[in-house]
């Protein structure tokens, strides 16, 4: 818990711009490049895109309102910093399972560090899962 609290207090954007730009953009490459993944394969479903899709415009939305709320209520970047960190480590880790299905050799450094972040930040979920009940 602590190591996601010093990992998003630190993880500082230029401004707020590119808070919530990087991870749209990360979302656009991620969807390029699982459309040319089932192109190549010859699997394109127009389902699975949208499926794909309502889970995008949904992460857009959670975005949209972390910015709101930040505006509105006055409240620290972090919170936003924490939201567009989380979309961007599924959106990273999601590029580079559609690149490993394309043939492009990913580190396994990078690999590690995402799959560790992740771990992170799922174990920070559901640490705040079960203090509820």
């Amino acid at each position: 818990m602590e190591e996601i609290k010093t990992l998003v207090s630190t993880f500082n954007f230029t401004n707020t711009t590119w808070t919530i730009m990087l991870p749209i953009i990360l979302m656009a490459i991620d969807v390029l490049t699982g459309v040319i993944n089932a192109w190549i394969k010859g699997e394109i479903k127009s389902s699975i895109l949208r499926k794909g899709l309502g889970k995008k415009i949904g992460e857009i939305v959670v975005l949209a309102i972390g910015e709101l709320f930040l505006i509105a209520m006055s409240l620290p970047m972090v919170i936003l910093n924490g939201i567009s960190l989380y979309i961007i480590v599924m959106e990273l880790i999601s590029i580079c399972e559609n690149l490993e299905k394309l043939g492009v050799p990913i580190p396994n450094f990078v690999k590690k560090a995402l799959a560790s972040t992740e771990e992170k930040i799922n174990e920070d979920n559901k640490d705040g899962d079960e203090d509820k009940e």
